[in-house]
C-alpha cells in the first residue's frame, strides 16, 4: 500500500476504532450520493463582445487552435465507519478522501498516452477537529502531521500518496481562519450533519484544485506554449498567489509573484459542464444552436467548481480576469429546443489573449480577439469525435473522448470505496510498506 501513515494518524486511528461509534450508510462515496444544481448562482459578468446576449455564429475563418495536452482530476470521498462521540451527544463523522491529478499528452500521429511524470495523487483525512477538541473530544496533533494550511498543499507531491489532514471546523485554509468564526463547527454546530460533509467536500474539491495546479506547473515547464484543455474552470483565487508563487514560481522560473498566473494559465481552456453559474439571459443561452456560441462576458470569480456539493468553501476574486462564453459540444436527436443538452461554457485567462487589463474591454473594441476566441472553439468542437453515448446518461453530450479515458485512468489508481472506508481497519505495518 503507497502513501507512508504519520505516527500522529496511527494514534489517532487507534483510538477512532476504540472510542468512535460504529456508523452505517457509508458504502456509497459523497461524489456518489449528489447532483448539481443548474443556474442557481448569480456572479457579475460583464459582457465584453455583445450586450445582447444573442447567440452568435462562430466564423471558419478563425485563428487555428489544436489542443496538445489534457489535464483533469478525481476525487473520492468516504465517511469512515466510526464517528467521534461528544460529551453533548453529538455523533460526529470523519472522512477519507483520495484525490489524484493527471495529463494525458497527444503525439504528432493522434496517439493518447499517460505521461507518469505528471500524475500525482494525496490522502485526505477531514473532520472539525479543533471543534471536537473543544468539545472534549478526540485530539488529534502531533509535528508529523501535514494541514491542509500547508503550503505543501500548493507543490507536486513529494511521494505518492502522501496524507494531508485536513480540519473542517473553520471555512477556508488561512492560518487566520479560527478568527473568523461565521459557520464554524463549535458547540452545538456539530449536531449538523449536512454542513460537516458539505464542507468536507468543499475542502477535498479546492485541495484537488491545488494538486490539479501543481501537476499544470508541471506540464508548463516542459511545454510552455502548448495549449491544454483543462476538465473544469480555472480556478486559481488572487489569495492563493504568495503560497502558490513560493511553491511554483521557482518550478516556472518566474520569481514574480504577480506573473505566476500568467505563465500558469496561458494557453489553457477550462470546460465547465455543470451550470450553477445563472447567465444574464438564461432563455438565450439554452437557444444556442449548430456552429454558434454565446457572445463573450468578463467574471472575476467562479462558482462552478467541480466536486462542489453546496456551499463554496473557499471564497475570493480572480487576481486577473477571465473571459467564458458558452456553446454546445453535442445536439439531441430531433427537435430544436435545445435546453442544457451538450451545452459546455469555456474559462479562458485574459493572458491567453494577450489581454493586459481586461476591465477596458468594451464590445467597440473587442473585434481583434474574436478570431481566437472562433478558434479555441472550434478546437473544442474538434473533441467531439470519437463520440461517446451511453443510453440515458445526459453526460455523454458534454464528454470529451481524452478527458473521459483521463478520467477512467486516474479513477482507476484511485482506492476503492470499501478500502478507504476501512484504512483503520489495516495493520500499520502494511499501511506503511
Amino acid at each position: 500500500m503507497d502513501g507512508r501513515v504519520p505516527q500522529a494518524l496511527e494514534g489517532f486511528f487507534r483510538e477512532l476504532k476504540t472510542r468512535g461509534v460504529p456508523a452505517s450508510g457509508v458504502e456509497l462515496s459523497e461524489e456518489e450520493q449528489a447532483f448539481p444544481l443548474t443556474f442557481v448562482d448569480e456572479r457579475e459578468c460583464t459582457p465584453v463582445e455583445d450586450k445582447s446576449w444573442e447567440p452568435i455564429k462562430v466564423e471558419a475563418e478563425c485563428e487555428e487552435v489544436v489542443f496538445t495536452a489534457f489535464l483533469d482530476g478525481v476525487q473520492r470521498t468516504i465517511m469512515l465507519p466510526y464517528r467521534i462521540l461528544l460529551p453533548n451527544g453529538a455523533q460526529v463523522p470523519l472522512h477519507v478522501a483520495h484525490i489524484a491529478a493527471g495529463v494525458f499528452l497527444r503525439d504528432e500521429s493522434g496517439r493518447l498516452y499517460l505521461e507518469p511524470d505528471f500524475v500525482a495523487a494525496r490522502l485526505l483525512l477531514l473532520g472539525p477537529f479543533q471543534g471536537i477538541r473543544k468539545a472534549g473530544g478526540i485530539s488529534l496533533e502531533g509535528e508529523d502531521v501535514t494541514w491542509d494550511t500547508s503550503i505543501k498543499t500548493f507543490a507536486f507531491t513529494d511521494e505518492l500518496n502522501e496524507w494531508i489532514v485536513c480540519d473542517t471546523t473553520f471555512r477556508g485554509t488561512e492560518e487566520d481562519r479560527h478568527e473568523r468564526r461565521e459557520g464554524a463547527l463549535l458547540g452545538d454546530e456539530l449536531f449538523k450533519e449536512g454542513l460537516i460533509r458539505s464542507r468536507a467536500q468543499g475542502r477535498v474539491a479546492t485541495l484537488r484544485q491545488r494538486l490539479e495546479f501543481a501537476v499544470l506547473a508541471k506540464f508548463r515547464k516542459e511545454h510552455p506554449d502548448d495549449f491544454i484543455l483543462v476538465d473544469g474552470p480555472l480556478f486559481f483565487l488572487d489569495k492563493w498567489r504568495r503560497k502558490a508563487a513560493n511553491v511554483l514560481g521557482p518550478l516556472l522560473d518566474e520569481p514574480r509573484e504577480s506573473l505566476l498566473e500568467d505563465v500558469l494559465l496561458r494557453n489553457a481552456v477550462g470546460l465547465i459542464k455543470t451550470h450553477r453559474l445563472r447567465p444574464k439571459h438564461p432563455e438565450k443561452v439554452v437557444r444556442i444552436g449548430p456552429g454558434q456560441r454565446s457572445p463573450v462576458v468578463r467574471i472575476s470569480d467562479e462558482v462552478d467548481i467541480k466536486g462542489r456539493r453546496g456551499e463554496l468553501d473557499e471564497e475570493g476574486s480572480y487576481g486577473g480576469a477571465h473571459l467564458t462564453w458558452y456553446t454546445r459540444l453535442r445536439f439531441p436527436e430531433g427537435g430544436f429546443l435545445y435546453g442544457l443538452r451538450g451545452l459546455i461554457r469555456l474559462d479562458v485567462h485574459r493572458i491567453t489573449f494577450g489581454i493586459e487589463r481586461a476591465d477596458a474591454l468594451q464590445p467597440e473594441t473587442f473585434h481583434p480577439y474574436k478570431p481566437k476566441v472562433d478558434g479555441i472553439t472550434q478546437a473544442v468542437w474538434r473533441e467531439r469525435w470519437p463520440g461517446i453515448h451511453r443510453s440515458g446518461d445526459s453526460r455523454s453530450s458534454t464528454q470529451i473522448y481524452p478527458i473521459e479515458q483521463l478520467e477512467k485512468a486516474l479513477k482507476a489508481s484511485l482506492y476503492p470505496r470499501r478500502l478507504l472506508a476501512h484504512l483503520l481497519d489495516i495493520p500499520v505495518s502494511a499501511a506503511n510498506q
